[in-house]
């Protein structure tokens, strides 16, 4: 189990001792473009592996792909992309499947990308099993969408997507904050460091990153992931 966190802007990359890092870029956010790259440039030079996150993107909004491609092509482990559903809210079908497919493989040709339950976690298991090689099992959202995400991890059984988590989303439901109920902080025997608990008996090497917004907050959760992995068995 490797930890990390997310960040934003370069200067909060050396800040957490994190393992591994994610440069979390949001559609709209001025200079977006210009602050990942930079970002990018400090995790190189402190020889920290990281991964890109676009957030509010589309695989069917040709307006944002150029932005896409940009981003793959700074990637290092891999760019996490949200699942998506057609305009109407359904699974993805006919032309937009195509056209989902198609920016899917182009983009899957410059890096690896891994796709995190954010649209419809009711439905991430079709979503995974038809559209990704890698998940990214985001455990927060699990809770946010109403489920307990400790029996969610045990429903995996036997699915085949268990095999592709590669990396894992941690924050905490707690209520509504800022327009979300999730990415608060974590706390000692919360239910998500519980499902965590249980995903790493069958997925150990993953990579666990936290996402929470109160950047004081940020070492004292960490520690709390460092202390689970530290009780685990050799």
């Amino acid at each position: 189990m490797i930890i990390g966190s997310r960040v934003l802007y370069p200067e909060e990359v050396d800040i957490w001792s994190a393992e591994v890092i994610q440069i979390s870029v949001y559609r709209g956010m001025k200079d977006n473009m210009d602050i990942m790259m930079n970002c990018v440039r400090a995790c190189r030079k402190a020889g920290i592996r990281y991964v890109i996150h676009p957030v509010s993107y589309s695989l069917l909004d040709d307006g944002n792909f150029s932005d896409l491609l940009k981003m793959a092509a700074y990637a290092d482990l891999s760019l996490i992309l949200h699942d998506e559903r057609s305009p109407g809210g359904e699974r993805l079908e006919g032309p937009h499947d195509i056209h989902f497919r198609r920016a899917l493989e182009e983009l899957k040709s410059i890096t690896a990308v891994s796709f995190e339950n954010a649209a419809d976690t009711g439905d991430i298991r079709w979503f995974w099993n038809n559209y990704a090689d890698s998940v990214t099992l985001d455990i927060g959202h699990v809770e946010a969408a109403g489920f307990n995400s400790v029996e969610f991890v045990r429903a995996f059984g036997d699915d085949p997507c268990i095999e592709n988590i590669r990396f894992v989303h941690m924050h905490r439901n707690n209520g509504l904050h800022g327009g979300i109920t999730d990415h608060w902080p974590l706390r000692q025997g919360c239910r998500e460091l519980e499902a965590l608990k249980e995903l790493i008996k069958i997925k150990p090497d993953v990579m666990v990153i936290l996402e929470i917004n109160e950047i004081e907050e940020i070492e004292e959760s960490l520690n709390l992931l460092r202390e689970l992995r530290d009780r685990q068995p050799a």
